[in-house]
């Protein structure tokens, strides 16, 4: 069976690392915790489960990642976040694939979780991300991009089957701290790409959003926590938007 590494980036993640690693450790031979400076049980808990916990400063969120994933032993690795949690279903299937995999990297499906689920709504915000891998043949760069494995030349990819659960909600308070961090590493790679945003999209953006997300996307089948995760996410769509602008004004008086 082929063996798997596993990085996870962390900061203060006390309330879902447990369980995270709890279904990793199912997988995976080795496990790393890069932190950047966590203040709460963070470190206690990844020792807890067999996790190499180690700190590094931080530059941004594909850097950080970056340097997680050179950090793994193994060929193969796996690329979690501290809210993501394999189903069982997926543990026996990753499991089964590594036997004798078919392919160089794997897709995965990953479902929102929201306040109260004890399983993914028939309508839940779905991402299909490239998450178990081979370094040799793929890389997650250090480029101030979004996290995203870049796949290389001629690679085979495939799609797994079933899911990874994703609870990313833990209060209104943690979310938008979460978002309002996002939003600084999407300003500095908007600047470092050249991007342009105009007047009009800075005045629409929220109420186009909020549309978006509550209609298009299924919020309102969410009840009232879906309107306001609705508004939460328009809001924080409009603020990168705000801070690029503000980026530009504050670079115009220097």
């Amino acid at each position: 069976m082929v063996k798997i590494s596993a990085y996870i980036v962390t900061l203060n993640e006390e309330q879902r690392l447990g369980k995270t690693l709890e279904a990793l450790s199912q997988v995976a031979d080795e496990i790393f915790v890069v932190d950047s400076g966590s203040t709460d049980k963070t470190k206690e808990i990844a020792e807890q489960y067999g996790a190499t916990f180690l700190y590094h400063e931080w530059k941004n969120i594909s850097a950080q990642k970056h340097y997680a994933q050179e950090l793994c032993h193994n060929n193969w690795v796996f690329s979690l976040d501290a809210d993501e949690v394999l189903s069982p279903e997926l543990i026996e299937e990753i499991k089964q694939k590594m036997q004798n995999p078919t392919a160089d990297a794997y897709k995965v499906l990953i479902k929102d979780m929201l306040p109260g689920d004890q399983k993914p709504r028939r309508f839940a915000k779905t991402y299909n991300n490239l998450r178990l891998y081979d370094k040799t043949k793929s890389n997650m760069p250090d480029d101030l991009t979004n996290d995203r494995v870049v796949v290389g030349e001629g690679v085979k990819v495939e799609q797994l089957q079933n899911i990874i659960l994703h609870y990313s909600y833990i209060s209104l308070s943690q979310t938008w701290f979460k978002l309002n961090m996002h939003t600084d590493e999407l300003v500095k790679t908007a600047v470092a790409q050249g991007r342009h945003y105009t007047h009009l999209r800075l005045y629409t953006e929220m109420p186009r959003q909020f549309l978006i997300y509550y209609f298009r996307k299924g919020y309102f089948l969410n009840g009232i926590c879906g309107f306001w995760m609705a508004v939460t996410h328009a809001y924080f769509r409009f603020l990168k938007i705000a801070k690029w602008f503000e980026w530009r004004a504050l670079n115009r008086q220097k």
